[in-house]
Order: structure tokens, then C-alpha cells, then sequence
């Protein structure tokens, strides 16, 4: 067979109808299937379809699969010398496809073909355009692209100085009608399914581009794009512009360096920072001369997308894939370059005493040597208190007054940091969830967390730390999330871990860690009628030593941190993620 169409359809049946009546209209010498993938849609484009073109072979989806994820269905089921990518709000002219095929044939060096598409009578569409790059994006956030569009170095982009009416090797051919070649794809693979919607074909004629094959513009095919495209993309303008930032900032991490990556992502804050500006501006600007008008849906595009490239905060109605690994990479980043700037300030202003409780969970073997370094700095730096002590603890001259604990008293605890801690002659807590002890985390294994193959100390190993002067703390029965349990539950958590803790050492128990770092007032309250003296957070901040000081927050550190960045942490430098969180959870709200 000649040419597998493809066309993938959302909730665009009329457009649909007319592009496959065009695909049928005209007579063609070439042997050809059409493949419809319908993504989910909800006005019953598939039954139109079936009902008035029985020859298509349809694909229905249960969900919205995304562009490239749909594309890549209706390749793998074709069988053809070449794939036609059609938009369904595409309307093909009298033999474009033969053209087009026939080109093809005559250029076996290429892989990609596209052709000339109009948005009306008077325009052609700019269907080419050059891979991204840092230098496009600084020029078109300082608008240098749009001012001097027809310069062959400042409109560089979209090459608006060619008219698209001579063949011409391009970058990147977009995919509304977009000729490939089988054996080409047979080479580098189908679409990236990562980009959701924007951005596949672009990924794709970059790897086509990297094999050696060639992407060509060929102006004597014609197809139409109805009311200048985006049809589909109109029904959710806002999620789409953020997939349309997001698909450029895939494509920076998977084919650029990270700090190219990292720069690209800064200058589109840049830019959607600008526009968001300017779409708050101009209202008031057009109200001042008597033009009534509004720009509400331009600044919630560009705020969307401005809390995605900082935080990786995606729409909530969107249907879209996360790439939260990245967000966390970056908003690490983030955090330890503040704490940086803040490690400064501290150094500069703050001479007296601070007052830190880190925390630990567990501790893999291939880990202790890291580890070893953390606690020798420790030792000679700071004075360690137990996690009770701390408010109270005299810093004997050091800066630092430090507090070590654990959370979840895993056994690698006892096994591999125990030693350590001995060596160094550190004291150390250690938060004990009672109706685990000597069994896997069930909490853990909820969540699938690496944390699962962990085991809970048994009652000798409490016995033994609590003898050894190391100091024996609670972490309720269960591990819950204690704002979420009743006042009943909740109670039980408190007292009996308490209780049974004290049975076993023998003595008072004067603290909890919250699981989770999860508390409120109404969580204190209840641990305080329970006779605990403190309680323990996970939220980063410097110890308050105010007499009725209650809840004490602590940092989480890990045998991998840098030591530059445990340093940090240690020196309460770290405390400014506890504002960079509360910024985050208010872009989540807005």
C-alpha cells in the first residue's frame, strides 16, 4: 500500500466529516487506508464515522491518549510505503496527496515532506519553523522576533521573510499534514509519547534530522486549515498553552544540556512573566479610552503556565502527563540556591547561638561512610543534644546546639549508624512505631516506598539503645495521618504508643514525631493531654526556644547530601524552604 492517513480526532466531528470527505472526494492513482483514532470523544464522532465512511478503520479510545500517543496507534496499525499525519480541521485540495507521494518517491533521501496550508484565501500558514533553541526564546521574550520578523537573523525561528512558495529544506514540518516515510520511522521510532499535545512532530524531525535524513517543504501540494486550526486546542485553551510550554521544555531536557535546560526554563518564566504583565496592563489601558474589553483568559494561560515551569503545577481539569520528576529537580535547585543566599545573610547577622533537630530514616550499609562524615562533623562543630533537650540543652560554647534523630526506628538504624554514633560519642533519638516492631513498615508498603524492604526494631534492640543512653521517643501505634483521625482514634495513637513504649524502657517518654510531619492545634492539644512534653514536625525551621514552645520543627537530611548541603541544613539555612513552600501551596490555590 501506498500511504496509510492518519488522522487523530477530540471532539471535532463536523471537521472531521469534511476532512475525510475531502480524502474521498477526488480520484487518486495511489493505493491508500484511512486510520481514525478517536481520543475519547463525547460528540459522537466515532459513530459518524462508522455510519458514513465504513471503510475507514476506526480506533476508539477509552481515555484521552494525547497526539503522539494516538498518531503512534494508527502508524503501528497501517501498512504503507509512506503515513500521512492529518488533522482532522484539515481539508485536503485535488491531489495534493499524489503530489506530495510523487515527490517523496523522487527524493529517497527524505523522511518528512509537508506542504503549503492555507488559513484563507489571502494567507499561507507558517507550517516550518527551526528547532528550538536559547537564542529563539531570548528573541522572542525581548520581542525582537515579532519587531523585525521579515530579518533573516532576528525572525530567525519562523523564517517569515519566506513566502513557503519554493521547496526548501526545513527544521521542522508541523504535524497537521506531515508525509513520512516508513522506512525512516523503522530507523528512529515512532512519536515520543511524552509530549501529550505540541511538540511531536518537532521531536521527531530532530531525531529524523540526527539519523541524516532530510525534512522538506514541497509548495505544489495544498491543503486548507479550517478558521486558521486549533480546534480541537480551543475547547481547553488554557491546559493546552501549558502543554505547548511544557512541550518545549521536554524537548530542551531530552536533546540539550542541563543547563541549557535549566536556562531555557528560567527565560520562559521571563517571558510568561512578561506577557502576564502585559495582559493585566493593556484592560486598563483600553478602559481608559472607552473600549470595554477584557484579557482574563490571556492572563490565566499565562499564569497557568507560569506556575508549571516554576513548580510543575498543571491544570487540574487538563488531561495531561506530569513530569513532577523534573519540577522536583528543579524546585531542589531552587531551594538550595536560596538556602545559599540565605547561609549569607546568616553568617553576616546572626552571631548567636542556633538551635537545629535534623532527621534521619533509614541507612543502607553502601551509605555509612557518607554518614560517618556527617556525624565527624557534628562532633567537632556543634554541640548534640538529645531531641528532648534541646530548648533546654546549654551550647557550651558552640554556635550550633544540634539534635539527631530518627524516624521509624529502622532496624539499619540499630545495625549501621548506632557504631557511628558510638565512635563519635553522639547521643541520638530514636521515634518508635509501636505496632510494628520486628515487622516490615506497613505504611510503606501501602505506598510502595524503597522503604518496604526495611524492618522495625524488636523490643530488645529498643531495650538496648534505651540502656546504651540513647533516648527513646514515640511515633504513635500506626503511622497514621493524625489530622485525619477522629478525636477517639486519635487519643488511642497518642496514649498507647506511649504506654507501651514506657513499658518497655521503663521510664517516662517525653516526646512524638508526627507522622508525616502531618499536625494542627487540635493534634498538640491531644498530645499534650496525653503527657507529652514535645512534639515534632518535619516542617524546616530553627528551633523556638520560647517556654511554651510546644511543637519543634526539624530538617530532613540524608546520607547523599553534599556536605556542603548538610552543612546548610545544619546551620538552619535551609530554612527558607519552610517560605517556598507556602509560596508553592498558594500558587496551588490561585
Amino acid at each position: 500500500m501506498d500511504v496509510s492517513i492518519i488522522i487523530v480526532n477530540w471532539n471535532t466531528r463536523e471537521l472531521l466529516e469534511d476532512c475525510l470527505s475531502s480524502v474521498y472526494e477526488y480520484p487518486s492513482h495511489l493505493e491508500f487506508e484511512v486510520v481514525v483514532i478517536d481520543n475519547a470523544s463525547e460528540d459522537d464522532s466515532a459513530q459518524m464515522v462508522r455510519r458514513k465512511f465504513p471503510d475507514v478503520k476506526l480506533i476508539v479510545n477509552d481515555t484521552n491518549k494525547g497526539y503522539a500517543a494516538a498518531c503512534n496507534q494508527g502508524i503501528s496499525a497501517g501498512n504503507s510505503r509512506y503515513v500521512l499525519l492529518l488533522n482532522s480541521d484539515v481539508i485536503v485540495c485535488d491531489g495534493a496527496i499524489d503530489s506530495i507521494v510523487r515527490y517523496a518517491d523522487s527524493r529517497p533521501e527524505t523522511a518528512v515532506v509537508g506542504c503549503q496550508v492555507w488559513q484563507n484565501s489571502q494567507t499561507i500558514q507558517l507550517t516550518c519553523f527551526r528547532f528550538p533553541s536559547i537564542a529563539n526564546l531570548l528573541l522572542r521574550t525581548f520581542g525582537l522576533s515579532r519587531v523585525f520578523e521579515k530579518n533573516r537573523i532576528l525572525g530567525r525561528e519562523w523564517m517569515r521573510w519566506w513566502q513557503r512558495d519554493s521547496e526548501r529544506q526545513v527544521d521542522v514540518v508541523s504535524g497537521m499534514f506531515m508525509l513520512v516515510r516508513r522506512d525512516a520511522i523503522d530507523e528512529v521510532g515512532l512519536m515520543d509519547e511524552d509530549y501529550f499535545f505540541y511538540g511531536e512532530e518537532m521531536d521527531w524531525c530532530y531525531r529524523f534530522s540526527r539519523a541524516g535524513w532530510k525534512i522538506m517543504f514541497w509548495p505544489d501540494a495544498k491543503a486548507i486549515h479550517v478558521n486558521g486550526g486549533g480546534q480541537s486546542s480551543k475547547k481547553t485553551p488554557i491546559s493546552i498553552f501549558v502543554q505547548e510550554q511544557k512541550s518545549k521544555l521536554i524537548f530542551f531536557k531530552k536533546h540539550r544540556s542541563f543547563p541549557c535546560y535549566l536556562l531555557a526554563r528560567l527565560i520562559l518564566l521571563i517571558l510568561l512573566g512578561l506577557r502576564y504583565c502585559m495582559w493585566m496592563v493593556i484592560p486598563v489601558v483600553k478602559l481608559k479610552f472607552g473600549k470595554d474589553t477584557t484579557y482574563k483568559l490571556n492572563r490565566q494561560k499565562a499564569w497557568c503556565a507560569i506556575k508549571f515551569c516554576a513548580f510543575g503545577i498543571e491544570p487540574q481539569n487538563g488531561e495531561t502527563k506530569s513530569i513532577g520528576s523534573v519540577s522536583k529537580h528543579l524546585v531542589g535547585i531552587v531551594e538550595f540556591i536560596f538556602a545559599l543566599i540565605h547561609a549569607g545573610v546568616l553568617a553576616v547577622l546572626h552571631k548567636v547561638p542556633r538551635r537545629i533537630v535534623i532527621y534521619y530514616h533509614s541507612l543502607k550499609k553502601k551509605d555509612i561512610e557518607k554518614f560517618e562524615k556527617q556525624m565527624e562533623y557534628l562532633a567537632k562543630r556543634c554541640c548534640v543534644v538529645k531531641a528532648s533537650q534541646i530548648i533546654t540543652a546549654y551550647s557550651n560554647g558552640a554556635d550550633l546546639v544540634v539534635g539527631i534523630t530518627f524516624d521509624d526506628a529502622f532496624a539499619s538504624i540499630f545495625e549501621n549508624a548506632l557504631p557511628v554514633l558510638t565512635k563519635y560519642r553522639l547521643p541520638a533519638s530514636i521515634f518508635v512505631p509501636t505496632s510494628n516492631l520486628g515487622k516490615h513498615p506497613n505504611w510503606a508498603l501501602e505506598k510502595n516506598s524503597p522503604d518496604a524492604e526495611e524492618i522495625i526494631m524488636n523490643e530488645e534492640q529498643i531495650k538496648h539503645l534505651d540502656r546504651a543512653g540513647y533516648e527513646i521517643l514515640s511515633h504513635t501505634v500506626s503511622h497514621p495521618h493524625l489530622t485525619k483521625l477522629d478525636d477517639v482514634r486519635l487519643k488511642a495513637e497518642l496514649d498507647e504508643s506511649k504506654q507501651t513504649l514506657e513499658r518497655i524502657v521503663g521510664h517516662n517518654v517525653p516526646g512524638i514525631s508526627y507522622p508525616y510531619g502531618d499536625c494542627d492545634t487540635r493534634t498538640c492539644d491531644a498530645a499534650g493531654r496525653a503527657g507529652y512534653q514535645v512534639g515534632f514536625s518535619v516542617e524546616p525551621c530553627k528551633v523556638d526556644v520560647s517556654p511554651n514552645k510546644f511543637q519543634i520543627g526539624r530538617f530532613s537530611v540524608a546520607p547523599m547530601d553534599s556536605m556542603l548541603k548538610f552543612k546548610l541544613k545544619v546551620s538552619g539555612a535551609y530554612q527558607v524552604v519552610k517560605y517556598l513552600r507556602r509560596l508553592k501551596k498558594m500558587f496551588e490555590r490561585t
